[in-house]
């Protein structure tokens, strides 16, 4: 199984519920290109608050993929990433894309893969390999270092 672990782009807190800035939409969008090149997702789930649902929106606008695009609570920040592990291991796709927020997307690294918990700059993907052998974390991209050719 392949689990892609993404942070919903920049969103200031200014009020109320947080949104993207031009910037977070400008990163979910370079992000959304760079999905566009690797395998194909078969589900997207996507954290029920305003900035991931609009990260998601800009995947959604540039991905040619089918998937099924499902709101799951699971992923809400102060999510316990134990719960959430199981449950994500356990759906029946071969390759997720999860979108959340901080601290969850470094607490569910953490659970799949201890000791190498990372800061995840906004609009960053961990991509991790699941399977009987193990956890392997395939990469971990952010709008700044992924090539500006896509």
């Amino acid at each position: 199984m392949i689990i892609r672990i993404m942070r919903h782009g920049d969103a200031p807190l200014i009020s109320g519920q947080r949104q993207l800035s031009d910037t977070g939409i400008a990163e979910a969008g370079a992000m959304a290109q760079w999905l566009s090149s690797r395998q194909s997702f078969q589900a997207m789930l996507v954290s029920p608050l305003l900035r991931a649902q609009q990260t998601a929106n800009e995947i959604e606008s540039v991905t040619k993929s089918q998937y099924i695009r499902l709101d799951e609570n699971l992923l809400k920040p102060e999510s316990d990433p134990r719960i959430a592990t199981s449950y994500f291991e356990a759906l029946e796709y071969s390759s997720i894309l999860l979108v959340s927020h901080m601290p969850l997307v470094v607490n569910l690294l953490e659970a799949w893969l201890p000791g190498q918990g990372r800061y995840f700059p906004t609009a960053a993907v961990a991509e991790l390999e699941i399977s009987e052998r193990g956890v392997k974390l395939l990469s971990f991209t952010s709008p700044a270092n992924i090539d500006s050719s896509l």
